[in-house]
């Protein structure tokens, strides 16, 4: 073989070998361009959340910082002791007030919904009266000078017989139960704050 033959066949592998880059190579990576770009476009967005999420975090800091420092304060305020008697007679005397008879009530303890230095303490109420008088009871139980929550809240009407008078008719006796859970902290109180006087 001459020369020439030999030019002709290195020609014709290097085209060969050029084809079969195009084809075996240069192709399926020009196919994976879409999909590597569109990867690029997801990090990229992911990357410029992550940096504004790294912005913020110095203020969410903060603010779970005053929030936190906001409820210790607020849990600091609630009394220290139950002070039970004083929340029976502040009961009393805003049932006196509104008109409504007192039937019963019981004590029992409560659930602190897992908030640490919290204890909860219920008190189970039977209460009789038209509607008027139990709804001014009602709305002068969240004046009271103490953080509770009213719950479980069933009405019955009473005296409702053959020998209930006209005004009982028109304005039914209704014998009502709830639950009011009265909150104590138990944690350690700082020196410069009140003791968390109601």
């Amino acid at each position: 073989m001459g020369q020439r033959e030999w030019a002709i066949v290195a020609i014709v592998a290097a085209l060969l070998l050029g084809m079969m880059w195009y084809f075996f190579v240069t192709q399926p990576l020009q196919g994976r361009i879409p999909e590597l770009q569109a990867e690029v476009d997801r990090l990229t967005v992911e990357r410029d959340r992550g940096r504004a999420a790294q912005r913020a975090l110095p203020q969410l800091r903060e603010t779970i910082a005053r929030l936190d420092a906001e409820r210790q304060q607020f849990l600091r305020e609630l009394p220290p002791t139950e002070q039970l008697g004083r929340v029976l007679s502040s009961l009393a005397q805003t049932a006196r007030e509104s008109g409504v008879v007192l039937r019963a009530l019981s004590r029992s303890p409560g659930d602190n919904q897992g908030v640490a230095n919290v204890r909860a303490t219920n008190l189970a109420l039977q209460v009789e009266s038209p509607f008027p008088e139990l709804y001014v009871f009602l709305r002068n139980l969240e004046g009271l000078q103490r953080f509770a929550t009213v719950s479980g809240l069933n009405l019955t009407l009473g005296g409702s017989g053959p020998a209930a008078t006209e005004a009982q008719a028109t304005n039914p006796i209704i014998n009502t139960s709830l639950t009011m859970t009265v909150y104590t902290y138990t944690g350690q109180a700082q020196p410069n704050q009140p003791g968390g006087q109601p």
